[in-house]
């Protein structure tokens, strides 16, 4: 029996049916959404202080969108050697999406679930993090002892931070108690200047 379009118009029920169905339908699909484009000067900086250290793998805390995986597969790199961890749900779905195949999970850094998952890593990646936590030497004690961490801090006040450092001698410091602290270097990236600490947690 062919379809005629006018039953619909003057059959109220069959048209509230139809109206139904087309509800019911699945949404359509939606394209994964890209990383907002970012300079990959500073990550390339942070890879290159992390090679220095001679670690075989590192879990990347604050990992964003996916920032410093992009570093790690132009270079290569396994995906095995990479944790990326970040307390946002919208974070961690861009940089699964940009990166198939890469080891990343939401959680807080607290949870004992997720940092039993980063701390079989050797060594910490805190890129744009220690700045904007309120505790962030009590943070730092929940680091594994004996392994490597790299962070970066400004040194000038910017918007989310809750604090800066404008001179080396304060920021060892503040850090020195819970860091040994092998070099403090300097990133610039327009007008923006961080501190690119290394140290090793006592």
């Amino acid at each position: 029996m062919a379809f005629n379009p006018n039953q619909l118009l003057n059959n109220p029920a069959s048209l509230l049916a139809f109206r139904g169905q087309a509800a019911a339908r699945p949404p359509e699909p939606q394209a994964p959404v890209p990383p907002p484009p970012y300079d990959k000067a500073l990550y390339r900086d942070a890879y290159s202080r992390l090679g220095l250290l001679s670690i075989a793998n590192v879990a990347d805390l604050g990992c964003g969108c996916g920032n410093f995986t992009g570093v790690m597969a132009d270079k290569n790199q396994r995906r095995e050697v990479y944790l990326g961890v970040d307390m946002s749900h919208d974070n961690i779905r861009i940089a699964r999406a940009a990166y198939p195949g890469w080891n990343f999970i939401y959680g807080d850094f607290n949870d004992p679930a997720v940092r039993r998952e980063y701390e079989r890593y050797e060594a910490y990646l805190l890129l744009n993090v220690l700045d904007v936590i309120e505790d962030d030497l009590g943070f730092l004690d929940t680091v594994p002892q004996g392994k490597p961490v790299l962070f970066s801090m400004p040194r000038a006040g910017r918007e989310g931070s809750v604090r800066h450092f404008g001179d080396t001698f304060s920021l060892r410091e503040r850090y020195s108690s819970q860091l040994n602290i092998r070099s403090v270097g300097r990133f610039k990236a327009g007008d923006d200047v961080l501190s690119m600490v290394v140290g090793v947690r006592w």
